[in-house]
């Protein structure tokens, strides 16, 4: 027995020292939330749960509130799209690590999909399944605030403010432009790119990074006026304030996912080759393992 408990200890440290190196699951997969304004009427609210397709006590549910959408949106739209009253509702399940985003709206006239992912992701939101509606069209802009509660309460960990500063400003800046351009997906693919090329956008002049937001815009066959291209410049200096590094996989993800995006997604070529390297080193790992039990016991 001695003779095998030395081996076997030596196999379970190598096998603990390599689930060291990967990240904790610190969400547990299928948490669900639901946030419903806090003005919605008795019917109002029992329509936002017909969309999500919930029966109401089924799933823990929490409320926002019209001073809490505007923490966040204030000075970035005007008053009029904030509105007065907060009634519009979400629902979130935390899905398994690598699934991505899966969002379905309902009544949002303004944000759209490709909006609402890219910003989750920026807020350091990356997989889960949302439902965003109102009982009346509204902008979406006030729904982030609902998902950034859920998903805080379901961790019981706050988001970084600064992120969540930033994803409203994305959203709402994505959205001005996608409304002037009539297509969000195209702006959206632009800003993801931005993104991804972060580090080197912090080493350049703001002229550099007009040039490089022109550059994209063309790939994407977007036409940009000046003011558009300011606005994204003063997203991309917020945006580099940000540590995105643990994000890249999930930026590249959705690039792969997101359209023509792709096309600029295998420019940039390093998720693959990630994907390839890593499985690499796990075949040369328990190729070692063999060796080791070869040595030992031949």
């Amino acid at each position: 027995m001695e003779k095998w408990m030395k081996p076997i200890s030596i196999l379970l440290a190598l096998l603990l020292i390599v689930g060291l190196g990967a990240p904790a699951l610190a969400i547990e997969v299928g948490e669900q939330r639901v946030v419903v304004g806090a003005d919605l009427s008795y019917e109002q609210r029992a329509q936002v749960y017909a969309d999500f397709g919930l029966v109401r006590g089924v799933v823990p549910e929490m409320t926002v509130t019209i001073a809490e959408e505007r923490a966040y949106l204030q000075g970035l739209v005007p008053d009029s799209v904030i509105g007065s009253r907060s009634i519009s509702s979400i629902y979130i399940m935390t899905t398994r690590p690598g699934s991505g985003l899966d969002i379905t709206i309902n009544n949002i006239n303004w944000l759209t999909r490709e909006i609402y992912v890219n910003a989750l992701v920026t807020a350091g939101i990356t997989d889960a399944r949302v439902i965003i509606t109102a009982p009346v069209p509204v902008s979406g802009t006030a729904a982030l605030t609902g998902i950034y509660k859920a998903f805080e309460d379901i961790t019981g960990e706050p988001l970084p403010e600064e992120a969540k500063r930033i994803a409203v400003e994305e959203a709402v800046i994505t959205g001005q432009i996608a409304d002037a351009l009539g297509d969000s997906e195209d702006i959206a693919a632009l800003i993801n790119q931005l993104k991804l090329i972060m580090d080197e956008i912090r080493t350049m002049s703001d002229d550099e990074v007009r040039d490089e937001i022109r550059n994209l815009a063309d790939q994407l066959d977007m036409t940009l006026t000046a003011d558009q291209v300011e606005q994204i410049l003063r997203l991309a200096r917020s945006l580099q304030n940000l540590d995105l590094g643990a994000l890249q996989g999930t930026l590249e993800a959705i690039a792969g996912n997101m359209g023509r995006l792709s096309d600029l997604a295998q420019s940039a070529g390093g998720f693959i080759a990630g994907v390839t390297d890593f499985f690499s080193s796990v075949g040369s790992f328990f190729g070692a393992i063999g060796n080791f039990f070869s040595n030992l016991f031949g």
